[in-house]
């Protein structure tokens, strides 16, 4: 009996080290993936060449999988890349056709990057906010139309959500703000319209918040500044209105705010010039009127500040002589009147810096 025994164990050693791995991805999900590809036209560069075979976790282009489950993990399809597929060919890439819903069956996908293709149109799949575990969906640079999905908070594990330069429309989904992990929204150059959600300070991990060239409008949620890790706002070239949220100016992250080219009014909060942690301020072509705060400090460390094209009056502040760095200024086109205050910052500045005020006066300019 014990020889038996020990004659079945090598049986059985023998057969698990002889028995090949099953390391090819599931069948339907391959299909998935060939369903996704027919639903797109790239002539130029021959990714999807690779695409054959019975196992996509195999040098399938831009396709990686899980190593342990074998399911398809990710999706990382770039049209600007280094990769010597581009650099051979001298070129970056072009790519036609439509998102298929097929991708929503890969329901095991933590990345979704599907981007810079140029041409690639067509709406994104509902469905995709049916994929459990996406954390990254970035579909920057193509031609994607229709809204961003209404559900798109149903992706509790999302930290990315790129649609930058496309031609979406439709408003910010109210459901956005319930995204607990996102941290980099970017919708810059599209047809967004609407307000921003009131709640959008629900968004806590958020350090990136581009939402520009777009035609967003209503005010700025004052609960943005809740958004204790935000350190990049631009909000430019929109139809905001309303003031400006004086909490904005006490954000312990916010480096980066720009407002320029909307339809902004109100005073300038003295709370953004003073103790903030901004060095980005662009407040230009708005509507903004009254005094330039007489705020700025030894904390106050600007690489630009631009107020141009705004309704400020009266003079330009002493105090901004006192702060650490002003490296580029701007308050041309303005209502600002008496002298050019001399020494740091305005000995390095042109008179471009001042021109189209009621009354300055002094170096660059005219003599007072």
């Amino acid at each position: 009996m014990g020889l038996f025994l020990f004659l079945i164990s090598v049986v059985v050693i023998l057969v698990a080290v002889t028995t090949p791995v099953v390391n090819s991805c599931p069948p339907s999900e391959r299909a998935a993936l060939l369903a996704f590809k027919a639903a797109l036209h790239e002539p130029y560069l021959g990714i999807f060449n690779s695409w054959s075979g019975n196992d996509c976790c195999q040098n399938w282009y831009g396709v990686s999988c899980d190593p342990t489950t074998r399911s398809v993990a990710d999706i990382n399809l770039r049209g600007e890349s280094e990769d010597p597929i581009f650099q051979k060919a001298g070129r970056t890439g072009f790519m036609t056709g439509t998102i298929s819903p097929s991708i929503c069956s890969l329901n095991h996908l933590t990345n979704i990057v599907i981007a810079d293709w140029k041409g690639i149109d067509g709406q994104i799949p509902t469905c995709i906010t049916s994929i459990p575990y996406l954390r990254i969906l970035d579909l920057i640079g193509n031609r994607l139309t229709g809204p961003i999905p209404s559900d798109i908070g149903r992706l509790s594990r999302l930290t990315v959500l790129n649609v930058a330069d496309n031609l979406i429309s439709g408003g910010i989904p109210a459901s956005i703000v319930n995204l607990p992990s996102l941290m980099h929204l970017d919708l810059r150059n599209n047809h967004i319209s609407g307000e921003i959600p009131r709640d959008f300070g629900k968004l806590t991990m958020l350090s990136r918040a581009l939402l520009s060239r777009n035609q967003i409008h209503g005010p700025i949620p004052s609960s943005i500044s809740k958004i204790y890790r935000l350190a990049d706002l631009d909000l430019s070239e929109n139809q905001i209105s309303g003031l400006i949220p004086e909490p904005l100016g006490r954000m312990q992250v916010l480096s980066t705010l720009n407002l320029d080219s909307n339809r902004i009014s109100g005073k300038i909060p003295a709370s953004l010039l003073g103790s903030s942690g901004i060095g980005i301020l662009n407040l230009s072509r708005n509507s903004i009127e009254g005094y330039i705060p007489d705020a700025f400090g030894r904390r106050s460390y600007f690489t630009a500040l631009d107020l141009s094209y705004n309704k400020l009056r009266g003079q330009i502040p002493k105090s901004i002589s006192s702060a650490a760095y002003i490296g580029h200024l701007d308050l041309s086109y303005n209502h600002l009147c008496g002298r050019i205050p001399a020494g740091s910052p305005f000995d390095h500045l042109e008179a471009s810096s001042f021109v189209s005020n009621d009354c300055l006066c002094g170096t660059p300019l005219k003599a007072c």
